[in-house]
């Protein structure tokens, strides 16, 4: 039955659950790609041009070469667009209170003064006595957005005629305008990518969080289902065990048989009854992963195993005691490691080269395994069977000793390691009567001694070598990237506390981290660009007019400290201060002042001596051209009033020299050569802001969406890297452990073919050895192992590929290889013995013996 759609033992339905990060997941898609198709529709409207042509009327006569003719021809050129119908009036006349404060223009119209002044207080009875800009109140929401919309409209307007810009200035007005007054939403690139990004990568988190969700409840619930199928064998079983229980007689029971059998009837049912609650809290979105309920699971799974371990042991044991048939294969399965591991011990000493341990002592250890592996074949009782196998272990476990005592006396490799003993293998001593395995005993002697003879000859079986592989110790690199790609044990799905807390540091590391790069991210994006103080004027191609030599070159790009990021032509004008300003002295001072009306003359004086220069058209100085007027008093000071460019400044960049020109502020410096680097220092920082703007996005938002961006973008390529790395060792698994089983079935085809040849071998061993019980029980425990390993590689082949992807593939196909290496090694023993032996016997009587192809080799 699908995991999606089960009942309980009541029939009351149970649905796979979910976790609430699937549904945010699904939502955050969708929202996502709404805000995708958003970004595309933004970022394409950012190459269509606004739909309405700014136009700009010149009224009267305003000076500074502002005409309709030189305005209208510097639209041509740069033509100003806006997303509502705009129209700016350029007015020589002063502005009413109504229009500068409370914006009653007409409708969409702003009017910008060319009065730099206001009117004399005297006149405070006119009605238009105000210079500035008036803009049309209902073009803005509030009053304050008002005052800013004006301020920033005549600064633009200002800050170009102060550096002797004309019909440049009023563009530059015009643009101002139509930029502040854009209401559409933003189109910026970075903004929307930021956006968009931080919903993906919010999507992908949610997603895989999801799916983490929903692989860990998939585990669970298939370890659930696979303890359910063994429980339900066991009380599927429950009758015929107990009919070979009862069989049994019962003055014949061992205290262990009985135990079991008491142990598997409480057990049985303690499972049972904790199934159903177990399988409603595994179905549970509340607790179907928290910590008790795997605790339980685990708990579950144990006694699953635990049941089946007992019923099978009580099944066999049964079958002893009852007299029933299976009692021979009952202590094959009880001899079967003892006979593997004897088997390799032989092998072992007999390949080995000279005579490590006496001839005796080997045939001695033979005809013990023999009598071992046929306690359950003979005409006494089946209770004696049980006590002649244990004299019979005994025995073997003592002549073990010996080959330990005798191979001790060797110097040694590498310590090898004893196996353990598995549960299993106790389970069934007890229910037979035997005592649990010790190191006195049959099975721990012989590994003791293979350990012994595998250190003092290395590892010279084919099963030694597939173990290692098997084992193998990994590189550093391999152990590093399986344990980022590692993922939680079945049996403890609940991370440790120091893994949490290490995860939870790294996790505020990465915030943290997230945090300054994205302020870093957005203060480079953001903000305008400020001074560097590490140039040298590279980019300027200096002039200076200064028919007195009184300023050096030299002098000049020595204290530049900015650089230009196009080449501008600098022309420094040196010219006589009292001859092109008025200067005050200030009575109690020792300094002196001039007015606004002198700056402006002296500016425009000078940009008038440069005429030849200018487009004669509109009057103004090429783009690349700037004039830095330097003006040197009779002590020798120098006096920076402003400057005179070509350049268009637009948006919030600030000539930085515009005091001058407002206010008749004036500066006498002892250093006129640093006076003049320090106006190009401030020229090439506002051509470095030139036309920025405020971005039209909201910065905040912009840094927490570059935050969450860079923070799940993160999280999401770990948790890729992790997958692709967990997927590679599953493929890894995979392709090792098909070749694995491909190379096992062709090894054992061979051995099924040859299966009538190694019969004729072990029946020439048989009748020539006195141990020949021993190689008869071998060769019947062979041909069982062999169809038990070809089952299972049949099994393995007809495996999917999700179920070839899991773990426990690679597992069984490993043990698969070591059960046919060991299969090949006790048939390749057989065969060298019998070939041995035909040898000898044909050189009997002084015939020298021909060579003779044994069959199957």
């Amino acid at each position: 039955m699908p995991a999606r759609l089960m009942h309980d033992s009541t029939g009351r339905r149970l649905r796979r659950p979910f976790h609430w990060t699937a549904i945010a997941a699904i939502f955050m898609a969708l929202v996502t790609t709404a805000l995708g198709v958003r970004a595309v529709l933004a970022v394409q409207a950012a190459n269509v041009p606004a739909p309405y042509e700014v136009t700009v009327v010149v009224q009267g006569e305003n000076g500074f070469n502002i005409t309709q003719q030189t305005v209208d021809a510097e639209l041509a050129r740069h033509p100003v667009r806006a997303t509502a119908p705009l129209e700016l009036v350029i007015a020589d006349r002063w502005l009413t209170g109504d229009e500068l404060l409370r914006g009653e223009v007409h409708e969409n119209q702003i009017i910008v003064s060319t009065k730099m002044d206001n009117r004399d207080s005297g006149q405070s009875e006119a009605e238009q006595r105000f210079s500035g800009v008036g803009v049309d109140r209902n073009l803005v929401a509030s009053d304050d957005a008002h005052d800013n919309l004006r301020f920033d409209i005549e600064n633009a307007f200002i800050k170009n005629i102060s550096v002797g810009h004309g019909p440049k200035a009023a563009v530059a007005a015009a643009h101002t305008a139509a930029v502040l007054l854009d209401d559409s939403p933003s189109n910026s690139a970075i903004f929307w990518f930021a956006v968009v990004g931080a919903s993906a990568m919010l999507t992908a988190a949610l997603l895989a969080s999801a799916l983490r969700f929903r692989s860990r409840w998939a585990s669970r619930h298939r370890r659930l289902a696979a303890a359910q199928r063994k429980l339900a064998r066991v009380v599927l079983d429950l009758e015929a065990l107990e009919a070979t229980y009862q069989a049994a007689d019962p003055g014949h029971r061992p205290a262990g048989f009985t135990k079991a059998w008491r142990q598997l009837e409480a057990l049985s049912l303690d499972a049972a009854r904790r199934e159903d609650p177990l399988v409603r809290l595994i179905f549970d979105r509340a607790a179907c992963l928290d910590k008790k309920t795997g605790q339980q699971l685990a708990a579950f799974e144990a006694d699953a195993r635990k049941l089946t371990e007992l019923a099978d042991s009580l099944m066999g044991a049964g079958s002893v005691h009852a007299h029933l048939a299976g009692t021979g294969s009952t202590f094959d399965k009880l001899s079967a490691p003892i006979n593997d591991a004897a088997t390799a011990l032989l092998i072992r000493l007999e390949t080995a080269p000279g005579t490590m341990v006496a001839g005796k002592d080997l045939e001695d250890f033979r005809g013990a395994l023999g009598e071992l592996l046929n306690a359950a074949h003979g005409d006494t009782g089946q209770r004696t069977a049980v006590e002649r196998w244990a004299d019979a272990e005994k025995q073997l476990a003592k002549l073990a000793a010996k080959i330990s005592t005798r191979l001790r006396r060797y110097p040694r490799g590498q310590k090898q390691e004893v196996p353990p003993i598995g549960a299993q293998h106790n389970e069934l001593r007890a229910s037979l009567g035997l005592p649990p395995v010790t190191k006195q005993s049959a099975l721990q002697q012989i590994a003791t001694a293979n350990a012994l003879a595998r250190g003092v000859l290395g590892d010279t079986l084919q099963t030694d070598q597939a173990a290692g592989g098997a084992s193998g110790e990994p590189a550093g690199w391999q152990r590093m990237l399986a344990r980022l790609a590692s993922t939680r044990k079945a049996a403890g799905d609940e991370p440790p506390k120091l893994r949490r807390a290490w995860k939870f540091g790294l996790l505020a590391a990465l915030l943290v981290g997230s945090l300054i790069a994205s302020g870093l991210i957005v203060s480079s994006i953001a903000n305008e660009p400020e001074r560097t103080y590490e140039g040298s004027g590279r980019g300027m191609e200096l002039e200076i007019d200064d028919q007195g030599q009184l300023v050096d070159e030299s002098e000049i790009r020595r204290y530049m400290e900015e650089d230009f990021e196009t080449t501008q032509r600098i022309l420094v004008a040196v010219r006589d201060a009292e001859a092109y300003l008025d200067l005050n002295e200030v009575e109690g001072y020792d300094f002196r002042e001039s007015t606004p009306q002198s700056v402006r003359s002296a500016i425009l004086r000078i940009k008038n001596e440069y005429s030849d220069r200018a487009d004669p058209a509109n009057g103004e100085l090429p783009e690349d051209l700037t004039i830095i007027p330097l003006l040197i008093t009779d002590e020798g000071k120098g006096i920076m009033p402003g400057l005179i460019s070509g350049a268009v400044i637009s948006g919030t960049a600030s000539w930085g020299t515009t005091g001058g020109w407002e206010h008749g502020s004036i500066y006498e410096s002892n250093y006129p050569a640093m006076e003049a680097a320090g106006a190009a220092e401030d020229f090439a920082v506002v051509l470095k802001r030139a036309g920025y703007e405020q971005p039209d996005y909201n910065t905040t938002l912009l840094y927490w969406m570059l935050v969450f961006m860079l923070f799940f973008t993160v999280i999401n390529v770990l948790q890729v890297i992790q997958y692709l790395l967990g997927a590679s060792t599953q493929l890894t698994r995979f392709s090792r452990g098909s070749r694995s089983v491909q190379q096992s079935r062709r090894q054992l085809e061979q051995l099924a073919m040859g299966l009538e040849d190694s019969q004729i071998n072990a029946v020439a061993v048989l009748g020539a050895s006195e141990a020949g019980t021993a190689d008869e029980a071998g060769q019947r425990l062979f041909e069982r192992a062999l169809m038990m390993a070809w089952r299972e590689a049949e099994e393995l082949s007809s495996m999917t590929l999700g179920q070839r992807l899991q773990a426990g593939y690679a597992q069984r196909a490993a043990h698969l290889a070591q059960l046919v290496a060991l299969l090949g090694e006790r048939d390749a023993d057989v065969a060298r013995r019998a070939k041995a032996l035909v040898l000898a016997s044909r050189g009997a009587g002084g015939d020298a013996p021909a060579e003779v192809q044994l069959p199957g080799r």
